[in-house]
């Protein structure tokens, strides 16, 4: 049995109509290295979206936050294909709660993220010194709208990912929801969910302070720079938020 891989990635959301309960994103990009070393190549989605797509067996799904459950559903893609080096996809969203909630986050612009869950048919190595992956092909089951992803391409601090020590080699994740936190606290404070989201909501929050907090205590204890300097003053101030 195949692997279950996912790649997540900052992804624009190039439409979303509250009338049709509709949405088209981009799942995933080609041609990038990915923090997991890995790229997927062109081509990599031609043959799942032919035989699994939309116009095949139909058996690619829109979850949440790759929650493999009926409770997580968004519906099928009506449409999946490859634009240029995006995978794009328009969803039809389920009449649920939860497709309410989702269509209503949609429209806040707390989510523009998106990861999909796949195996990998067919990879080789290009760099077998650096252990860079070329993903050949896949066999794509379902694309998560997800409140952050993970994107190489997108810049952020980049002070703080020259770093070396681990707790702030790994905060490329936590600058993105940094990012995030002041839609996320809009929607908290005016949305009008459910309260399965408005929990998910606090908890994704409390996640972001307890990481602040971590990645702040590892920078004090590195020795002292003017980039580490800067380090701290800018989690100071993004903590200063809650």
């Amino acid at each position: 049995m195949k692997k279950l891989e996912v790649k997540s990635m900052v992804g624009e959301i190039a439409d979303v109509d509250s009338e049709k309960k509709r949405v088209k994103a981009v799942w995933a990009r080609t041609g990038n290295v990915d923090r997991d070393n890995d790229i997927i190549v062109e081509g990599a989605f031609t043959k799942t979206i032919a035989e699994n797509g939309p116009n095949g067996k139909n058996e690619i799904w829109s979850l949440v936050d790759h929650y493999t459950s009926f409770k997580y559903a968004l519906g099928k893609p009506e449409s999946l294909y490859v634009d240029g080096d995006k995978l794009v996809a328009i969803t039809p969203i389920v009449d649920t709660e939860l497709g309410e909630d989702m269509l209503k986050l949609y429209m806040a612009g707390v989510i523009n993220q998106h990861s999909i869950g796949f195996s990998t048919i067919r990879s080789d190595f290009r760099d077998q010194e650096q252990k860079v992956r070329l993903i050949k092909e896949v066999k794509l089951y379902e694309g998560s709208a997800v409140l952050w992803g993970a994107n190489p391409e997108t810049p952020t601090l980049d002070i703080m990912k020259s770093f070396t020590f681990d707790k702030i080699e790994k905060s490329g994740t936590l600058l993105e929801r940094l990012e995030k936190l002041p839609t996320l606290m809009k929607a908290l404070s005016t949305g009008n969910f459910t309260d399965n989201t408005f929990y998910l909501l606090e908890r994704h929050i409390k996640q972001i302070q307890e990481e602040v907090e971590s990645t702040y205590a590892a920078a004090q204890k590195a020795a002292p720079t003017p980039q580490r300097n800067e380090i701290l003053d800018a989690l100071k101030q993004f903590n200063s938020q809650f």
